[in-house]
């Protein structure tokens, strides 16, 4: 059972806001444990995200490549023409 305060849309998104500039990684797990902290949480998590690699390695892994020299934490992504 879910704590009242939690039920208020606002003090929810407070609480994970706080989270996610906290304990970013905690915040991924609220989003995967509860449907009430799904969107809440996904959608603070995504408001810092502050560039597009990481947007684009969220496309199906055929849309995207690293160059050869490149680690998967890089800024260095080819993005394939099949998009």
């Amino acid at each position: 059972m879910t704590h009242r305060a939690l039920a208020v849309d606002e003090i929810l998104r407070e609480i994970i806001v706080h989270v996610v500039n906290t304990h970013p990684a905690t915040a991924v797990s609220l989003a995967c444990c509860a449907k009430s902290f799904e969107e809440p949480a996904l959608s603070a998590l995504w408001k810092t995200q502050t560039e597009l690699p990481t947007l684009i390695t969220t496309l199906p892994p055929d849309s995207w490549d690293l160059p050869p020299t490149a680690s998967r934490h890089s800024k260095a992504i080819i993005v394939r023409d099949s998009l």
